[in-house]
């Protein structure tokens, strides 16, 4: 027989074209990668892969190879979800990714020891990935407040909203005596923004160009953005380097707000529908650890 494991290992390989990449997946060495392949190839006895200095690549028996083995992994995936499901046991590695660590702050740290008392045969692995996350390169279990953009890239995910909130405009006080405060979008040009480097366009700031209107689609207008970060936005507002986009419900606006040290700008003019999901797999059956954790955190959200 075939470890369960060892074809894993190669399917990693065969999908990223790359022992390092498949390894970091995997959350092994590439040496360690590298030697069941070779393991798997001595017992098959024929090569799997064409290897090179720069690349590697499949060979014809390797392509063969690699639909045999991904059926009898997605055959013991199944198997072990049913048995699981029978069971009602809440055990195996869960592994959830977010693209900033503020959400993990604000809508799972807090409760994650009540949940691991409650589930103590549940592995958590926590990630981040602060650009865009793409399913087929991020195999998580659980994609956390994310966008809508990952529905719509990937239609067969299930999804549960989590919140909405305004995407409000902010500044220091000191930036706004120095650059003035805008009364209405067009007297933005002169401004410039903090923004993410990920963001497309980077130096888009979201604001509504008609007063109090609801958008079904953003609006935005271009500026300057000298600094461009995946994080720190407001930290960086605070020092009087630029405006931010923020949702105004997010705990560090909140208390900076209170504390005057930013101020709201052009109110009636922002986005008003901003909303985030967590994503999952749709599968036959539903793995319980994943529900466990759906219905904790969810429980949960009347506290965010």
């Amino acid at each position: 027989m075939f470890k369960t494991e060892t074809l894993v290992a190669f399917i990693l390989v065969a999908k990223h074209r790359s022992f390092t990449l498949a390894a970091n997946a995997q959350r092994q060495t590439p040496m360690a990668m590298s030697k069941q392949v070779s393991q798997l190839e001595k017992r098959l006895g024929a090569p799997l892969f064409e290897r090179s200095t720069r690349k590697i690549r499949l060979t014809q028996f390797g392509g063969e190879f690699l639909l045999r083995a991904q059926k009898i992994i997605e055959q013991h995936d199944s198997l072990s979800h049913w048995l699981e499901s029978r069971q009602g046991k809440f055990t195996g590695i869960l592994k959830l990714i977010s693209q900033d660590v503020q959400t993990y702050d604000e809508t799972i740290f807090p409760w994650l020891a009540e949940f691991h008392r409650l589930y103590p045969d549940i592995e958590l692995i926590i990630d981040v990935k602060e650009n865009i996350i793409d399913v087929d390169e991020d195999l998580h279990d659980i994609y956390w407040g994310v966008s809508d953009y990952l529905g719509i890239k990937h239609p067969n995910l299930k999804r549960r909203s989590i919140w909405q909130a305004q995407l409000g405009i902010f500044a220091a006080p000191d930036y706004l005596a120095r650059f003035g405060t805008p009364n209405t979008p067009d007297e933005l040009k002169k401004h410039q923004m903090i923004s993410h480097p990920h963001q497309q366009p980077s130096n888009a700031l979201v604001v509504n160009k008609s007063a109090n209107s609801v958008q079904t689609e953003m609006e935005y207008v271009l500026l300057d953005a000298p600094i461009k970060t995946v994080s720190g936005h407001s930290k960086l507002a605070v020092q009087g380097i630029g405006l931010i986009n923020a949702l105004v419900d997010n705990h560090d606006i909140k208390t900076y707000v209170a504390n005057q040290e930013l101020v709201p700008v052009l109110q009636e003019y922002w986005y008003s529908s901003v909303e985030l999901y967590l994503y999952y797999h749709q599968v036959k059956l539903e793995q319980p650890k994943v529900r466990a954790f759906i219905d904790f955190f969810l429980s949960k959200r009347k506290y965010w």
